[in-house]
């Protein structure tokens, strides 16, 4: 029986700004969108849909994963209660998701005036680094003190999912905090002159988590963590994902899409109506592996023509596999009709 994702189960001042927007009438082409994702999905501990109504960014993005794994033609097993994801197939792995939240007091990812961008990019890449390290790090001691005492986890590869809400506009991040976080490669915007034609880039060990501590990042420059596999990151696999898949042509809405530029600091900018708006599930999804993992995934396992899958060569190059369109970042601007 499909799970009823959209029947209340809590009262409407505990729904989640966002569940309760999408449940008004304009918005049935995005809740269909959301009802395919969850096509096949189990609630196994009857907690999920009530999530998903108070909550909503972390169930939304364990519903993403669970598309994706559709579209790599992948298996779930929903037999065990943890980790999200035991996928089966040729080569078996287990796949946790999770979501860099905002830290404590902080404002969250929705809700914000589109007129405020980030005023400062680095300070704005280092907090976001920050907070895909500490999601990493502790979905990495569940594995360590739980997950791996199950036998339909050990000697598996274990792959981290996460997904960037913990900011207002956390979608700006791109791949760049990951990127930091994972291989301690850092994109500095500060340091970047007039005239580069690439943002200035050094490697790194360490990004201020505040005045007096430092936290440890290049996570997957060493064998400390060679029991994660990879991680799959986006920072957007958002309601705007469901809006641009949605068959909602008549929407009054207006998408601005940033794509590389090679040899430029200026991105390719496309602007189009809805109606002429296009997207797929994969865009702006990136696979970064573990060089140092001790079960690596096989190569082309979680590969896809419209994701990012970033690999380490023997070298320490960073080899980065896109569309030549990868999507890098997407806005909306929407008019809200009001009837009289």
């Amino acid at each position: 029986m499909p799970i009823d994702l959209f029947t209340p189960q809590v009262s409407a001042d505990a729904q989640h700004a966002i569940f309760k927007m999408m449940s008004e009438e304009p918005y049935g082409p995005e809740r269909a969108v959301l009802a395919q994702w969850a096509n096949g999905f189990e609630d196994r501990d009857g907690k999920f849909v009530r999530e998903l109504q108070t909550t909503f960014e972390s169930s939304l993005w364990e519903l993403y994963l669970f598309a994706a794994l559709k579209e790599w033609g992948l298996p779930t097993d929903f037999r065990h209660p943890a980790p999200d994801f035991v996928v089966k197939g040729q080569v078996p792995f287990c796949l946790e998701a999770t979501i860099a939240r905002p830290a404590a007091g902080g404002e969250p990812a929705h809700g914000f005036p589109m007129a405020l961008p980030p005023k400062d990019f680095t300070h704005f890449n280092i907090e976001s680094t920050v907070r895909i390290c500490n999601s990493f790090d502790a979905k990495v001691k569940k594995y360590r003190t739980g997950y791996l005492k199950h036998a339909h986890v050990q000697d598996k590869p274990f792959v981290i999912g996460i997904a960037s809400f913990d900011r207002p506009h956390a979608h700006f991040a791109s791949g760049r905090p990951v990127l930091a976080a994972l291989y301690g490669l850092y994109h500095d915007e500060a340091a970047t002159k007039p005239g580069d034609t690439h943002v200035a880039a050094y490697n790194v060990t360490g990004a201020p988590k505040n005045a007096q501590t430092n936290i440890d990042v290049g996570l997957f420059c060493d064998d400390a963590y060679a029991d994660v596999s990879a991680v799959v990151y986006s920072c957007l696999a958002t309601w705007g994902k469901l809006r641009a898949l949605a068959e909602h042509p008549e929407a009054p809405t207006v998408y601005t899409t940033f794509h590389p530029n090679p040899g430029s600091l200026v991105p390719i900018v496309r602007t189009a109506p809805k109606r002429d708006y296009s997207e797929h599930l994969m865009d702006g999804l990136l696979v970064l592996h573990n060089p140092f993992a001790r079960h690596p995934l096989p190569p082309g396992l979680l590969s896809h023509p419209r994701l990012c899958e970033v690999r380490v060569a023997d070298d320490g190059e960073l080899i980065m596999t896109a569309p030549d369109d990868f999507l890098l970042m997407r806005m909306l601007h929407s008019v809200k009709l009001h009837r009289s």
